[in-house]
């Protein structure tokens, strides 16, 4: 008996219950605008008909006698449901069965989102008419962006690169704008990894970095590469959350949370460096001064994890610029743990004999800056700093001498900026002449182009004594990695050609394209070489270098390369300055063969958003 009277009960409160459910929305017949699909003969019982009208994609399908119309793209994978088949009333997208009603639009899965329904008239004259509402495009938009936000989140958890792909590209149709897309990606990447700022937010930023060198067609493959990486080098689950300190009527200084930062660096404790640096950012201080602290905290050891703790610093500011410091609560925190937990190059055998030397020249460093900043070259009449000149010396056996020729040229206020601009330089030569065979490590030679980039570009945010050691730290890397050029690759002279002569501009990228598939590398590097000496359009060029780079399933170092060429490229000019640069991005990126996964992925996520079938392909036999 009591479970009788639970029964009734329950179905009483159900009855109540709904009886106080809020109705559903009005329908207003006015507010449609009726649209000429075809005439009512052309839809046949059991087969989906597909039409696009005024921008909206629509499935058509006759059931028992009625019409009826929704939107073409399956809210899971946007399989077109044209395809699809009609039981009992239910939608059935064939790729992975999801379920609908019909009429309603409404999903049978309970975390599956709904398809939106339109209505269908046959008129008089033997026509179907869809009704299309009123700021439809502006509604199916706002669907678009939140189904690709939600899809995006799902994808990054899922580690799936199809599902991204997709969310990219519904976001990018729907207008959301590449900040909103990169911050998600970057916000979701720092909250979400516990071992530093990963490759994949960095790619994300070498993304807006990049945005306006990369051909419109790579933008969408851009991203999903970034988010891709994000999602691999992450977990479902967030950091632990950490606070700024309470605030108080008496605050620490800013000399003395500088101090504890860089102790507790030292001391690899990441809790309380972390808390630290969330307190500077809550206090209000300037950008520039929380970018010197961690500058200065990545040069305090020597070339800390192979560079990569100052390049991914340098890459954390500009990705916060870009999103305007949006979610910089999270953002900042994975640098602590790459300063953390990084190799400190002082503690290995092979910086050993480097050690006296450096700790020498870094007891006069507060003099050199001064000296730096008193004799600073520049409108006074003094002779301009030979970037190409001073890169060879650069290349040289032995670092002693290199850092006394650096020392007397920063006393001579040479501009820090362009001594990191013939690291760079120098960077670029040992990529060019590193051959194939040898028994070296190709990042190796990204890690110096990188870093001595990530240098120049420090120095223009935030210039500073503790910052000078980065470049003896990279004029003693620079010299460690004289083996890589034994033997030395051969470079192409200047002007040097392919055999044929006479191929126009969309030949020779044609040519770079096909040489770079194969990995045939010198070649890919005379097809550039002749590009420049014909003097053809460089913006194209590098478009094509990014396509090239963006079909592979990259990694980090070939976006790092990338970037750094480019740019050093557009500073340069001296014209074998620039033409050395392009090459070393040529060499570094033909000679990498991966697999293109990535770029199957987001091709077939932009054949669905236009409503085309996998099946159907231009390159099927």
């Amino acid at each position: 008996m009591t479970l009788a009277r639970d029964s009734v009960a329950a179905t009483q409160n159900a009855d109540t219950l709904h009886e106080h459910l809020p109705p559903g929305p009005e329908i207003e017949p006015d507010s449609y605008t009726y649209h000429k699909l075809c005439p009512a003969t052309e839809v046949v019982e059991g087969v989906g008909k597909p039409f696009t009208v005024d921008g909206t994609h629509l499935a058509i399908f006759l059931y028992e006698g009625g019409y009826y119309a929704c939107d073409n793209r399956c809210p899971h994978m946007g399989y077109p449901l044209s395809e699809g088949s009609v039981r009992d009333g239910v939608l059935i997208c064939h790729w992975h069965h999801w379920e609908f009603d019909l009429k309603t639009g409404g999903c049978f899965l309970t975390s599956g989102d709904d398809v939106k329904s339109f209505p269908v008239d046959r008129r008089e004259d033997g026509n179907l008419y869809v009704g299309i509402p009123q700021g439809e495009k502006e509604a199916a938009r706002q669907r678009l962006i939140d189904r690709g936000k939600r899809a995006l989140v799902q994808g990054l958890k899922d580690r799936s690169t199809f599902l991204i792909a997709k969310a990219v590209t519904a976001l990018k149709e729907a207008g959301a704008s590449p900040q909103e897309t990169i911050q998600h990606g970057l916000f979701y990447g720092a909250q979400k990894t516990n071992d530093g700022w990963s490759s994949g937010v960095a790619i994300l930023t070498l993304a807006a970095n990049l945005w306006d060198d990369v051909g419109e067609k790579d933008h969408s493959l851009f991203l999903v590469h970034g988010l891709t990486q994000v999602s691999r080098r992450t977990s479902g689950s967030s950091r632990r959350q950490r606070l700024p300190f309470p605030r108080t009527t008496t605050e620490p200084e800013l000399e003395t949370l500088r101090r504890w930062f860089r102790r507790y660096i030292d001391l690899r404790s990441s809790g309380a460096a972390e808390r630290i640096l969330l307190t500077l950012l809550d206090r209000g201080y300037p950008k520039e001064t929380i970018a010197d602290l961690v500058f200065a905290t990545a040069t305090d050891f020597y070339f800390t994890g192979d560079g990569h703790a100052l390049d991914f610093a340098n890459k954390m500011f500009e990705a916060l610029d870009y999103v305007e410091w949006k979610g910089a609560e999270e953002i900042l925190r994975p640098i602590v743990v790459d300063l953390v937990t990084r190799t400190r190059h002082e503690e290995t055998t092979r910086w050993a004999e480097s050690v006296p030397v450096l700790e020498d020249v870094f007891s006069r460093l507060e003099d050199i800056w001064e000296a730096n900043q008193k004799n600073r070259i520049g409108g006074n009449g003094k002779p301009a700093f030979d970037i190409p000149a001073f890169s060879q010396i650069m290349l040289g056996d032995d670092f002693a001498p290199i850092i006394a020729q650096i020392e007397t040229q920063l006393r001579q206020g040479v501009d820090p900026k362009d001594l990191c601009r013939a690291m760079t330089y120098a960077g670029a030569v040992r990529t060019v002449r590193f051959h194939l065979k040898n028994e070296g490590d190709w990042h190796d030679v990204a890690n110096i182009y990188s870093y001595a980039h990530s240098l120049y570009s420090a120095f223009g945010r935030a210039p500073s004594q503790e910052l000078l050691r980065g470049i003896f730290h990279g004029a003693v890397y620079l010299t460690f990695l004289r083996w890589l050029n034994m033997p030395a690759a051969r470079v192409p002279k200047p002007g040097q050609r392919l055999g044929e002569d006479t191929l126009s501009e969309n030949q020779l990228l044609e040519r770079l394209q096909e040489y770079a598939d194969f990995q045939k590398v010198f070649e890919a590097e005379l097809a550039v070489n002749q590009y420049l000496a014909e003097g053809y359009d460089i913006t194209k060029l590098k478009q094509t270098l990014a396509h090239v780079m963006l079909r592979e399933d990259a990694e980090l170092h070939m976006f790092q390369v990338l970037e750094v060429a480019l740019r050093h490229f557009d500073l340069a000019d001296d014209l074998e300055e620039k033409r050395l640069h392009l090459l070393a991005a040529t060499r570094y990126i033909a000679a990498q063969k991966v697999m293109k996964g990535i770029l199957w992925s987001t091709e077939n996520a932009e054949r669905l958003q236009r409503g085309e079938l996998l099946s159907e392909r231009e390159d099927d036999d």
